[in-house]
């Protein structure tokens, strides 16, 4: 009896330190092909105008319980603006079924994944560490193209609150 709980306890622990190692892993939600990703994605031509031109691009955004802005572009590259921690720059890709986004700040890497809510439909989730462990959180779409195509006015994205902390 006690052999077989030492073994389970030790594949237990064993899982844990293997999770910790590689936590790219558990940042996927739900995998779909590259194509559901692609919707998200800017022309890099836009890529250098990014901040003048946001209001005009698409963005996936969360809403104000964690405020993240994201803008990717077909070159790779994406930029952010993060309530609270400031803006910056990384790469980006399609890895596992999800979207793959990393940048380097100041004192530490940040890496994101992007990827369905579930099996079906368009829901998607934001999921990464941060010092308090995983957060998963929902994360839409804004695409002002697709909403004026419908006749109606995009909304503007919320204000986002600069951060000098320099992170």
């Amino acid at each position: 009896m006690k052999k077989h709980l030492v073994t389970a306890l030790f594949a237990v622990v064993s899982g844990f330190m293997l999770q910790a190692c590689s936590p790219a892993g558990s940042l996927i939600s739900h995998q779909r092909d590259a194509d559901f990703y692609n919707q998200f994605v800017n022309s890099s031509a836009d890529w250098q105008q990014v901040e003048n031109k946001i209001d005009e691009l698409k963005v996936m955004q969360t809403g104000s319980e964690y405020p993240m802005r994201y803008v990717f572009f077909d070159n790779g590259k994406f930029y952010y603006q993060v309530d609270k921690l400031g803006t910056g720059e990384g790469v980006w890709s399609t890895q596992k079924g999800a979207l793959i986004a990393t940048a380097q700040r100041t004192i530490f890497a940040m890496e994101l994944a992007i990827s369905a809510a579930s099996d079906k439909g368009n829901e998607t989730l934001v999921r990464f560490y941060d010092r308090h462990g995983l957060n998963s959180i929902n994360i839409k779409l804004r695409d002002p193209q697709v909403i004026k195509a419908q006749g109606k006015v995009p909304t503007e994205l919320r204000k986002f609150t600069r951060s000098e902390k320099n992170i």
